[in-house]
């Protein structure tokens, strides 16, 4: 509103009283220091957050980049014994979120292939002593083949496979066994990961389409 001469804003008035205001605390001792105070704690609280994102090492991460089954039979099975054959290839990936620290192996990262809960293979995917980088993922490969490879089914698990493979779909664990230390720590960490895959047999004229699969890291 006016009243015949000029007119003031809305904006006008705020930016009269912010200027005041910051006017009158900057004078005044007791508010200046309170407005240092919390400058300062701003600043160290930035400080110590990027103390922690920098020096706190953070657990790898693991995917399952891709796989493929070309074999899964049951081979053997009578009152005592189970065997599997089977034909697998994988590629496992361990990814390095810090920012500044490598992860080293410090100890062989091995994949066991579980159906059902029953460990049928285990295969190497990297040895002690290599890194991965900050900021950085390296992708293993593997594959694990056997003709009879035993493997302890029950009753119960043997229905379970009879019913995947007439479905044509199978569900396998895939368990990442390891150890990591993150450099200049010294500190050695466990690591290991379970990565839940849906795998259709693949031929070399059909090969079975693979989604990427995150793996549930156990810290």
């Amino acid at each position: 509103m006016s009243d015949g001469g000029d007119s003031v804003s809305s904006d006008d008035c705020i930016d009269d009283c912010l200027e005041a205001c910051c006017c009158d605390c900057f004078w005044d001792p007791i508010c200046f220091r309170i407005l240092c105070a919390l400058v300062i704690l701003a600043v160290l609280a930035t400080v110590v957050t990027l103390l922690v994102i920098a020096f706190v090492p953070r657990p790898v991460g693991v995917s399952v980049e891709d796989a493929a089954l070309t074999r899964l039979d049951l081979a053997v099975k009578n009152a005592t014994s189970a065997a599997l054959s089977y034909d697998v290839s994988i590629a496992v990936a361990v990814h390095n979120g810090n920012l500044f620290m490598p992860a080293e192996h410090t100890a062989r990262l091995d994949a066991d292939l579980i159906f059902d809960g029953a460990r049928f293979a285990r295969v190497g995917l990297a040895t002690a002593g290599a890194v991965v980088g900050p900021r950085r993922r390296k992708v293993y490969h593997a594959t694990a083949a056997a003709d009879s490879a035993s493997v302890a089914l029950g009753s119960a698990d043997v229905a379970d496979f009879h019913r995947e493979s007439a479905a044509g779909l199978f569900q396998l664990e895939v368990k990442i066994v390891g150890e990591v230390m993150y450099r200049p720590h010294h500190k050695k960490h466990r690591l290991d990961a379970i990565c839940r895959l849906e795998l259709a047999l693949s031929t070399a004229t059909s090969p079975a389409m693979f989604k990427k699969v995150k793996c549930d890291v156990q810290n």
